[in-house]
């Protein structure tokens, strides 16, 4: 008979909360309404550089940084004042920096120079965090940033456990 001693457990238990929380920075989007063939894949981390067109994020956990680079088709739409049935465009580069987002993102090859790189085109944000405060998760709100009118489809994806993204 196998024996399980209690304080094993509650350390063993300890250490994959740690392990999973350090791996958080890439997951899979919360069902919702996404254009046609996303594939489901975030990103969260702070807000170090901007561009129009691009952002790049961290993430640091211990010693170690985890970069993440991305390129927009378009501007962001973000909802005109109080009514949501208009939007106004709005670059990347009026994201705050030091706010933590998610972007959701797809991988992309594209030609540049006469050769293929991969790089990750934005399909939408979402602003988690704000002047060192936290949005609340109702308010979060995510902000499609494709060219043209997107035609959005109800998808659900399977959730990437923390810590598991990588397997």
């Amino acid at each position: 008979m196998i024996h399980f001693r209690v304080p094993n457990l509650c350390g063993l238990f300890c250490v994959l909360l740690l392990g999973a929380a350090l791996a958080a920075q890439k997951g899979s989007a919360p069902n919702g309404y996404y254009p046609a063939g996303y594939g489901g894949s975030t990103f969260t981390g702070k807000v170090v550089q901007t561009s129009d067109r691009t952002i790049t994020l961290n993430y640091i956990h211990g010693s170690k940084t985890d970069v993440f680079e991305a390129y927009a088709p378009a501007p962001c739409n973000v909802p005109s004042g109080t009514t949501t049935t208009t939007a106004i465009p709005m670059p990347l580069s009026n994201v705050q920096i030091g706010a933590v987002i998610t972007v959701f993102y797809e991988g992309r090859t594209i030609k540049v120079g006469g050769h293929k790189e991969k790089k990750n085109q934005v399909i939408a944000v979402s602003v988690l965090e704000e002047d060192g405060k936290k949005i609340p998760k109702e308010r979060q709100l995510i902000f499609y940033c494709l060219d043209g009118p997107p035609r959005l489809d109800f998808m659900a994806f399977p959730q990437v456990w923390p810590g598991t993204a990588d397997r």
